[in-house]
């Protein structure tokens, strides 16, 4: 219990940093909300008028207390361009980036578990230096790349789906799926050979220490001696790997939302900085601060979970 609640201390600290660096950020980088909306035309007078109604000319400190008193309530401020709350924007966008980050960890854990086992299995033969080779190439290419490719070759030349043709989750969450399939692959592919490449040396490893050979004495099979005593110890490096990975997965998503044409709130992101619209930014990463720090205090319990030695 100590340990919850110091991770949960440290958890609130870091993202009261986080939220005092992004709103200082945009009083650092140049452009003016006021005059993004007026326009380039508009009177000084017009602007500084739309500045003090927006709040934009109060002191920084009182801005910043009045905006994190607001968010623990539940409100997110209200966007600058669209006149609309923060929470009703984004809110039928959250679940579009859950589901892909969640889709693309899926597929991590999919191709990551059989091919590492068949790879330490075989280790040195065929199939092993094929996977190696096939990883390598993986690795090198950007996930924005291979949705490109995806896009041609399943969009335009098979025609498996239609590019933009975007379903939403309200209409039909099956085809909400199954349009995610690809883009969340594109984004798990170059991260899977990352983890493979990890988790089949952490095995390879453990299969030379000495409780391995002594599995071997008793009269295990390879596979057995493999899955059952190897993976749990082989494992535990991958874990924090996978932990990282989560960022990883959502910084990755909002490109491949411009690639595929999704509605998540990558594209709501960048379309909201080059506006100027402050408390949509703002709030937006707040969130994936929160997603990303729950992620590793979930991955540091785990760890203890899984290797009762480890003192956290």
């Amino acid at each position: 219990m100590k340990y919850v609640i110091k991770k949960i201390t440290g958890l609130i600290i870091a993202l009261l940093i986080v939220s005092m660096l992004a709103f200082l950020a945009f009083e650092i980088i140049p452009g003016d909300p006021a005059r993004t909306i007026l326009g380039t035309e508009a009177t000084e007078s017009k602007v500084q008028a739309l500045r003090e109604e927006m709040g934009l000319n109060r002191p920084l400190p009182q801005r910043y207390g009045q905006w994190v008193t607001d968010f623990l309530k539940g409100d997110m401020g209200t966007s600058y361009y669209y006149q609309e709350p923060v929470s009703k924007m984004i809110g039928d966008k959250i679940p579009i980036t859950i589901a892909m980050t969640v889709i693309a960890f899926v597929f991590i854990l999919l191709l990551t578990v059989p091919v590492s086992l068949l790879s330490v299995r075989y280790e040195n033969r065929f199939i092993d230096r094929f996977f190696l080779i096939f990883n390598q190439i993986t690795m090198s290419i950007p996930p924005f790349f291979i949705g490109i490719i995806f896009t041609v070759l399943f969009g335009l030349i098979f025609h498996f789906f239609t590019p933009g043709d975007y379903i939403s989750y309200t209409e039909s969450v099956s085809d909400f799926i199954g349009y995610l399939i690809l883009p969340s692959l594109a984004i798990a592919l170059p991260k899977a050979a990352m983890t493979i490449k990890m988790f089949r040396n952490s095995l390879i490893t453990e299969m030379h220490q000495d409780y391995v050979r002594t599995a071997f004495s008793r009269g295990n099979s390879p596979g057995r001696v493999l899955i059952c005593h190897a993976f749990r110890n082989g494992i535990l490096p991958v874990i924090t790997f996978l932990g990282v990975a989560i960022a990883d997965i959502i910084a990755n998503s909002i490109v491949i939302e411009q690639v595929f044409g999704i509605p998540g709130m990558g594209r709501t992101l960048i379309s909201s900085i080059s506006k100027r619209d402050y408390p949509v930014v703002e709030a937006i990463i707040v969130l994936i601060a929160v997603v990303i720090l729950v992620i590793n205090m979930i991955t540091d319990l785990m760890y203890k979970v899984l290797d009762k030695r480890i003192e956290i």
